[in-house]
């Protein structure tokens, strides 16, 4: 899990089989991710919805709860119906107080993960505002920050793919999934919710984002739901706190003043920049009752931070003395019940001194420790220092007979009780390193250790840049590595009995030929995997093939169009000529009809007059005067 420093400029398509949502409340998964899901169902994935809450309002003022979780939970069940999806479980852990339930839901989430065995897991971002949303993730995280390889649970995750999804507070998504064909469904699906939307405008806030998220995108994709893309190991190697912060946010500290004063030794000689770190990773730890040693082992006296929040108490040694010579000052400064370490190349989480405190609190827990995960940095010209690599290659429960021939507990992880130093002596400044072994073998031949596999504190290597004791290779690396150890190992040999050196070849053996296994059953699935790539390949090739030749008959398609086309564009010409002359005809046609209703017009009224004076020489005819002119008509015509 890396900072991201841009949106993505395209979507992704997920591909899944069979889904697991994890949801806090009766609605925050389709508000949250109900486009992939319609997606998602619509191609036909199986998935299953756990709500971990009853959903009956929590702060919000009810008059009935019940009849109000039932409600939302109906109101659910008909959204996720709509989508096509009816395998759902209600959890009921009361809402608004998830926090106060976490083994309960930690414990649902992991059945969940073994019973449905998904390939891809929806959960809530951490960075969301609301409590129980923040507690949701963390049940999860404690689901499977104790993944160590080895249990059903590390085989059902192994490949599986989560995505965290934002409701009501923007995340920093790497991955952006198009839900422009699914935004009309998604739609209806939160308009079941109507319990809610009485409260609040969920819809518009719901389809703003899916908006808002189209933002980098091409202009073709109109809604968008944006995730973080997790593996199962970043959980492993990571506090709550860790990932929120890599995630973009700002991991809420719940400061815990009680307890046992804790001393917490600190070596530096010259390295003021990772001191500054180092400190300042201790500073925004939850734990306040803390005093910090610090030692400085010959070099330039610190710059000591302005305004610490803890007792800082500077131990200045003259010369460089070394590892063992500044452990032992710094426990002889400590004021604390207990004396933790931590290196000024190293850094704690949050959550580091108060989970050590807390398991130091048992009755008889004198030395505990967590996990450390180690973090690989390589010099980046434009960021500096860059973590490029983050693993676990430590986490194992107490073996005082193992401790006997190999150091398997980062220092850094541990918590021990002061009084016990006087009991185990001293560091031995004779040893160049490896002091620390040799106290833990003294110390676990007085108490037992005990421990909780949870990483809560980060050993850091910086390749290349001569900045750590060992290095990536120490037996090549380091010279005196394997001398040292044989000389510690030596110490103890009056321990190694027959009876047990054959325990611990047994105990690594078992677990030599566990993981040659699982090694195997690995090796089988590439085996299988790749025999599944030489037939894709093989398809790829075919379907290549065909994709050419459907490509050479598109190509003539093509051509053949282009050509009807230009003929079409001719006809078009043609027929917009005729279409000229055709209303130029129109016009003068037009105007014909015109010149002829006038003619017939004129000709109407010819006749008129025509028959009207036919009528006057008829009615004149008639007359005894026409009949007298006539008379002397003839008469004239006669003489004539």
């Amino acid at each position: 899990m890396k900072p991201i420093s841009r949106l993505p400029g395209k979507t992704t398509d997920i591909v899944a089989q069979k889904v697991l949502v994890i949801a806090p409340h009766a609605d925050d998964d389709v508000l949250g991710c109900g486009g992939l899901l319609a997606k998602l169902a619509a191609r036909g994935a199986a998935i299953h919805v756990l709500f971990l809450t009853d959903s009956s309002g929590g702060d919000e003022v009810t008059e009935h709860q019940q009849q109000y979780a039932e409600r939302r939970q109906h109101e659910a069940r008909a959204a996720l119906e709509l989508l096509g999806i009816t395998n759902i479980e209600h959890l009921d852990l009361p809402d608004g107080r998830l926090d106060q339930f976490m083994n309960l839901a930690a414990g649902a989430i992991e059945r969940e993960l073994l019973d449905v065995r998904p390939d891809l897991l929806l959960a809530v971002s951490p960075l969301e505002v609301t409590s129980d949303h923040q507690s949701a993730f963390s049940a999860l995280h404690r689901t499977l920050s104790g993944l160590r390889g080895g249990t059903p649970l590390d085989e059902a995750v192994a490949d599986l793919k989560i995505l965290l999804y934002e409701i009501n507070h923007p995340g920093y998504p790497d991955v952006l999934v198009d839900v422009s064909a699914e935004i009309q469904a998604l739609s209806e699906a939160i308009k079941k919710h109507s319990s809610q939307l009485d409260l609040h405008n969920y819809l518009k806030a719901a389809i703003g984002i899916r908006r808002y998220r189209t933002l980098s995108l091409p202009t073709s994709v109109t809604a968008a739901e944006g995730f973080r893309e997790l593996r199962a190991a970043d959980f492993a190697t990571h506090s709550v706190a860790g990932m929120i912060r890599l995630l973009g946010g700002c991991p809420a500290i719940h400061e815990r003043a009680e307890g046992a004063r804790i001393s917490v030794v600190v070596r530096t000689k010259d390295r003021p920049e990772l001191l500054r770190q180092a400190l300042g990773s201790l500073a925004a730890g939850s734990y306040r009752n803390v005093q910090i040693v610090l030692v400085n082992d010959g070099g330039e006296t610190p710059e000591l931070p302005p305004d610490y929040p803890f007792e800082l108490t500077l131990v200045e040694l003259p010369t460089n003395q070394g590892r063992a010579a500044a452990a032992n000052a710094g426990v002889e400064a400590a004021n604390g019940d207990h004396v933790a370490f931590l290196d000024d190349d190293d850094l704690a989480e949050p959550e580091h001194l108060t989970t050590l405190a807390g398991l130091a609190s048992a009755e008889d827990a004198r030395v505990v420790y967590t996990d450390a995960a180690v973090g690989i940095y390589e010099i980046d010209p434009d960021q500096g220092w860059r973590q490029v690599e983050r693993r676990l290659p430590y986490s194992r429960d107490f073996d005082p007979e193992l401790l006997l021939f190999d150091n398997y507990i980062p220092f850094n992880t541990l918590l021990i009780e002061r009084s016990l130093f006087e009991q185990a002596g001293p560091f031995d400044p004779e040893l160049p390193f490896f002091e620390d072994w040799d106290l833990l073998i003294r110390l676990s031949r007085i108490v037992p250790f005990h421990h909780l596999a949870q990483v809560t504190c980060e050993y850091r290597h910086f390749r290349g840049g001569g900045l750590h004791i060992f290095g990536e290779r120490p037996s090549v690396d380091r010279p005196g590595f394997l001398a040292t150890k044989g000389q510690v190992i030596g110490r103890y040999r009056d321990l190694h009995t027959p009876e047990l050196l054959a325990r611990v070849v047994a105990r690594l053996r078992d677990e030599a030929v566990a993981r040659g296994e699982e090694s195997a059953g690995r090796a089988a699935e590439a085996t299988a995997l790749r025999r599944s790539q030489v037939a894709l390949e093989e398809s790829y090739h075919r379907i290549n093939g065909e994709r050419d030749s459907m490509r050479m008959e598109r190509d003539a398609a093509v051509a053949e169009r282009d050509r009807l086309r230009d003929e079409v564009e001719r006809g078009q010409r043609q027929a917009a000529i005729f279409d000229t002359r055709l209303r130029q005809l129109f016009g003068e046609e037009a105007m014909l009809r015109g010149a002829i209703g006038e003619t017939e017009e004129h000709l109407a009224r010819t006749y008129r007059e025509i028959d009207r004076l036919n009528a006057l020489i008829h009615e004149m005819e008639g007359t005894k005067a026409w009949r007298l002119h006539r008379f002397l008509e003839r008469l004239r015509g006669r003489d004539s």
